[in-house]
């Protein structure tokens, strides 16, 4: 299904939020309720696929350079 109409109101906050914590800051924030936020999100028809993607992207990202 196309849902490029979606656009979620979150997603240029939720990418700085990202972006933070790459760059040291925002070390508290927790990856795992983070990406779970983004789902929802994703499930409640709230962000388009695209949104979701890319900002799913950076949080694997992050994870696999913790490990």
């Amino acid at each position: 299904m196309y849902d490029g109409h979606i656009f979620c109101e979150e997603y240029k906050e939720l990418k700085d939020m990202l972006v933070d914590f790459m760059n040291g800051e925002n070390v508290d924030m927790d990856l795992e309720q983070f990406s779970e936020h983004i789902q929802e999100l994703y499930q409640d028809g709230n962000m388009s696929a695209t949104q979701y993607d890319d900002l799913m992207r950076y949080v694997q990202d992050i994870m696999e350079d913790m490990k």
